[in-house]
C-alpha cells in the first residue's frame, strides 16, 4: 500500500479501515484545552500588537507637540528682528533678540582698514628653497599708544635654509593668533597684513640683511599702508572703532560700515510677529492632530451595533487622563505671572468637539500692544549664577511638562508611554512562551493520535485480512464437501 504524507505531517493511508482521517485528528486537537488556550493567547497578542501601535502613533504626535511647543520657549519667536536700510550700499543693520526697536541715523565718515607691508617681487619660484637661515621678527603695535610695551606684539619666525617662500607664508601663519598677522603671496610678493584694523604700525627685522632681502622685505623694497579706524555719527553722536562691523555701539544691535557717504542713511529693527504667529498657528494645528487620534483610540463606537467597531485604545486610563490634561491646559484661563490668558490671545475651543482655533488678528493685537507680556505669557525661566535654568513658568512651559511626563525614556526617568510600551513588549514575549508550550503539547497529542489511530487501522487491516482468509478457506471447503 502507498503511503503519502500530507503537509500536516499524517499519512493519507490512515482511516482507510478506521475511518479516522487526518481531518478527525485535527478536530480533535481544535476541541483540546491547549489549542484554546493557543488561540486565545495568539488573538491577545494581535490586540496587544494594536494597542502597541496605537500608543507608538500617540507618541509620535506627541513628540512633533513637543517640538512645536519648544519652539514657542525660545526668545526666537518673539523677539526676532527685521531689519531694514535705506541704502543697503552703504551700511546694513541686525539685532539678536535682546536688541530694542529702533530708526537711527548713520552717517559714514571713515571706513576702517587694516595695515599691511607689501614686499617686493622675490625672483626664486615659491616653492623652490630659498637658502638662507636666521630669524625673522615681525612687531605691531597702536600707533596711538604711548606706552609701547602694552601695547606691542613680538614674534620671532625661523627660517631655515630648505625653506620655501611657500615655507615661510605658513610659518607666519601659524603663528597668526599670537602676532596678530597674515601672510599671503600676491605674484610672489610677500604680503603681511594686520588682522586688526585701525592705525597699527608693523615693523618687519631679521637678524641678517640676507633673510630680509631673500624675502623681498628689505626697507627699500617694502611698501607700508598703515590702517585707519572706521569714523561714523550715528544719531547725531560721533564713534571710532577699529572694525567696519560694529557690535557694541547699541546693546544686541550690530552695524556693518560698507561705503563712506556724504548723507546719512536710516536703519531700523522692527519686531518680527510673523513667527510668533506661525509658532503659535502650528502649536495649535497640532494639538488639533493629536486630538484627533487621541479621540479616534478612546472611540467606544457603536456599542449597540453588532459590528460596531471601537479604537485601540478604548478605555485606556492613561490615555483619557492625557487627553483630559490637554485639553485643560490648551485652553487654560490663567497663566502665573500675567494677566494674559489663552483666549485673549486667540486661543479658544470653536466646537462641540473640543476642536481649538487661533485668531490671528486678535494674538496680532496683543503682540503690538505688548510683546514682552505675551512672551511671558508662554514662557518664563529664571537662571542661576551659572547659566542654568532653576525654574520654568508659562503657557508652553506647562504643557512641555505635560508632554515630557509621558515623553520621558531615560536609565533614570520612565515616562508613561515608555512604561506602557515596555509592558506591551514583556506581555507579548509572554504569550510567545506560553504559545510555544501549547504548540510541544499540541504535536505530542497529535504524534499519540496518529500513532493510536495508526495502529487501530493496522489491526483493523489485519483483521479484514484474517476473515477474508477464513471466507476464502470456508468457501474451498463448502465446495469440496459438495462434489
Amino acid at each position: 500500500m502507498t503511503s503519502v504524507t500530507t503537509t500536516d505531517g499524517i499519512s493519507t493511508t490512515l482511516g482507510q479501515y478506521s475511518g479516522i482521517t487526518a481531518s478527525t485528528i485535527e478536530s480533535l486537537l481544535q476541541a483540546d484545552s491547549s489549542y484554546v488556550a493557543k488561540t486565545k493567547a495568539q488573538t491577545q497578542i494581535t490586540t496587544i500588537q494594536s494597542q502597541q501601535t496605537a500608543w507608538g502613533d500617540v507618541k509620535s504626535r506627541l513628540t512633533n507637540f513637543l517640538t512645536d511647543i519648544q519652539a514657542l520657549e525660545s526668545d526666537d519667536a518673539f523677539n526676532t528682528k527685521v531689519a531694514t536700510t535705506s541704502d543697503s550700499s552703504i551700511a546694513t543693520i541686525s539685532g539678536t533678540s535682546a536688541a530694542d526697536e529702533g530708526t537711527y541715523s548713520l552717517k559714514v565718515d571713515q571706513l576702517a582698514t587694516n595695515t599691511k607691508v607689501i614686499g617686493g617681487q622675490v625672483s626664486t619660484d615659491k616653492d623652490t628653497a630659498l637658502g638662507i637661515s636666521g630669524t625673522l621678527t615681525l612687531k605691531s603695535s597702536d600707533s596711538t599708544s604711548t606706552d609701547e610695551d602694552s601695547s606691542s606684539t613680538s614674534v620671532d619666525i625661523s627660517i631655515s635654509d630648505t625653506d620655501s617662500l611657500d615655507d615661510v607664508v605658513d610659518k607666519i601663519n601659524e603663528q597668526t593668533k599670537t602676532s596678530g598677522v597674515k601672510a599671503s603671496l600676491i605674484d610672489n610678493h610677500l604680503v603681511l597684513t594686520e588682522q586688526t584694523a585701525g592705525a597699527k604700525t608693523l615693523s618687519v627685522s631679521a637678524d641678517s640683511d640676507s633673510v630680509l632681502s631673500s624675502l623681498g622685505m628689505s626697507s627699500d623694497a617694502t611698501t607700508t599702508t598703515t590702517g585707519q579706524s572706521a569714523k561714523f555719527e550715528l544719531d547725531g553722536v560721533s564713534i571710532e572703532r577699529n572694525t567696519n562691523s560694529v557690535s557694541d555701539a547699541i546693546d544686541g544691535v550690530t552695524i556693518n560700515l560698507s561705503k563712506v557717504s556724504s548723507d546719512a542713511v536710516t536703519l531700523s529693527l522692527t519686531n518680527d510677529t510673523s513667527k510668533a504667529v506661525s509658532a503659535v498657528s502650528t502649536l495649535v494645528s497640532q494639538y488639533n492632530s493629536l486630538m484627533s487620534l487621541i479621540n479616534d483610540d478612546l472611540d467606544v463606537g457603536d456599542p449597540s451595533s453588532s459590528d460596531n467597531t471601537q479604537g485601540a485604545l478604548v478605555g485606556d486610563s492613561e490615555l483619557t487622563r492625557l487627553q483630559s490634561q490637554l485639553s485643560s491646559l490648551m485652553t487654560s484661563a490663567a497663566t502665573n505671572g500675567t494677566t494674559l490668558n489663552a483666549s485673549k490671545l486667540g486661543i479658544s475651543i470653536t466646537d462641540n468637539d473640543g476642536t481649538v482655533g487661533f485668531d490671528e488678528d486678535k494674538f496680532k493685537e496683543q503682540l503690538a500692544s505688548d510683546p514682552e507680556a505675551v512672551k511671558n505669557f508662554f514662557y518664563q525661566s529664571t537662571k542661576s549664577v551659572t547659566g542654568t535654568t532653576t525654574s520654568e513658568s508659562g503657557y508652553a512651559a506647562s504643557l512641555g511638562s505635560l508632554a515630557n511626563n509621558y515623553l520621558s525614556d531615560t536609565s533614570a526617568n520612565k515616562g508613561v508611554i515608555a512604561v506602557k510600551l515596555a509592558g506591551y513588549t514583556s506581555s507579548i514575549s509572554s504569550l510567545n512562551d506560553q504559545i510555544d508550550k501549547f504548540t510541544t503539547a499540541l504535536e505530542a497529542k497529535k504524534e499519540h493520535y496518529v500513532d493510536i489511530y495508526t495502529r487501530l487501522d493496522t489491526a483493523m487491516m489485519k483483521a479484514e485480512t484474517q476473515l477474508s482468509y477464513i471466507t476464502s478457506l470456508t468457501s474451498s471447503t463448502s465446495s469440496s464437501s459438495s462434489s
